[in-house]
């Protein structure tokens, strides 16, 4: 195999992007060990003032905002692609990041040009359609929707997509869907392989006789997860809690003190998430994509809590469209979802068979494959 230079522009937004850009990443150096490849943050590159700006507003917003976010997420939505592409506010300030950014890609000159994030992706797209770059690029949509803002990418050779069942998404947005890879999300490797549900539990030093609730902090620490706890700790079946903080040692600490009837472990920041959740019966956690990926290759029925307004509406709107996860809400909670899936077998079994049918455990592994490809035929055609 030849050596390939793999760039993945990615943006922080969010936690998402981070993680599907160090999945690819890895998978690619596992599979084509001999080449090289470099993450880039794209607003760290231009500015790291930038980057904390953005990061923070974003973070300030869904916290503040959220309702405000999840309007405007919705009038995107339903926007046609000549109305979108013609107001989207986000194309006033690709100009300055596309003059900057190309300073950077000509100095690595990858083979390939890999975004995890929509907004690098319209940056990179501007590049190519002026000729500054010339080697194929991949745009990855995190999500089980298809953002307008993806009108804006026109000239990367493909978009890799969560689903084949988003293809009337990419019609209603004018995207020849030839051109996507319904791959599904890159996830790392870990959550591909499902290990022993008993073995895990021994490893963990968890109970092997009852059924265990796992319950995560997203990676913003929206949500309450005290309140969830308290919920499950409440309900009249025989269960165990694990917790996963994260690196919120605030609420770590908090967790850690309550006192719960039903056992419960603990833990903050783990790098074994994968056999946590292969441990587990089933997860109650935001909808975020990454999350929701690594559940569905792991099999493990979700519990879908506190979406934040906008993308993750979409995932939960999938999800529940496929039977593969259950919605909570004020009117259905924890204890009615928890007593469907635990006093009806059938029906956490059914769960699991509408999982099985959407899950793509092994996207990185597909995508990395065609981004390989891509990169010989490339080389073959300027030879």
């Amino acid at each position: 195999m030849d050596f390939m230079k793999l760039l993945i522009v990615t943006a922080p937004l969010g936690n998402g992007h981070n993680a599907v850009a160090g999945a690819v990443s890895d998978c690619f150096l596992r599979m084509f060990p001999e080449s090289e490849c470099k993450i880039l943050d794209m607003y760290e590159y231009i500015s790291p003032n930038l980057k904390k700006a953005t990061a923070s507003g974003y973070f300030l917003s869904m916290k503040t905002l959220s309702k405000f976010h999840g309007m405007a997420s919705g009038i995107i939505d339903i926007q046609s692609e000549r109305e979108f592409n013609e107001y989207t506010p986000a194309r006033l300030t690709n100009e300055f990041m596309a003059s900057e950014l190309r300073h950077a890609i000509h100095d690595y000159a990858p083979d390939c040009i890999v975004c995890t994030m929509v907004f690098a992706a319209q940056v990179v797209d501007l590049l190519k359609e002026r000729g500054a770059v010339t080697c194929p690029c991949f745009g990855i949509i995190t999500d089980f929707t298809v953002q307008n803002y993806w009108c804006d990418v026109e000239n990367f050779e493909y978009i890799v997509a969560p689903s084949e069942y988003l293809e009337p998404q990419f019609t209603r947005r004018g995207i020849d869907f030839d051109r996507v890879l319904p791959f599904g999300i890159p996830i790392h490797e870990q959550f591909a392989q499902k290990q022993d549900q008993q073995a895990m539990r021994r490893k963990l030093g968890l109970d092997e006789t009852r059924p265990a609730v796992l319950v995560m902090s997203g990676g913003m620490g929206f949500g309450n997860i005290e309140e969830d706890v308290k919920a499950i700790d409440e309900t009249p079946l025989d269960l165990q809690i694990v917790v996963i903080c994260g690196k919120n040692e605030k609420l770590h600490q908090k967790i850690s003190k309550m006192e719960t009837q039903k056992p419960m472990t603990v833990y903050g920041f783990v790098t074994n998430v994968d056999e946590i959740m292969d441990a587990c019966d089933c997860l109650l956690s935001k909808p975020g994509g990454i999350t929701t990926c690594e559940s569905l290759a792991k099999t493990l029925p979700m519990l879908m809590i506190d979406p934040l307004p906008g993308v993750e509406d979409r995932n939960v709107e999938f999800l529940q469209a496929n039977g593969a996860a259950i919605y909570i809400t004020k009117t259905f909670q924890i204890e009615d979802a928890l007593f469907l899936l635990f006093r009806n077998p059938g029906r956490l079994e059914r769960i699991k068979e509408s999982i099985r049918s959407i899950a793509k455990p092994n996207a990185a592994r597909d995508l990395c494959r065609i981004i390989a490809k891509t990169i010989i035929e490339k080389k073959e055609e300027l030879q």
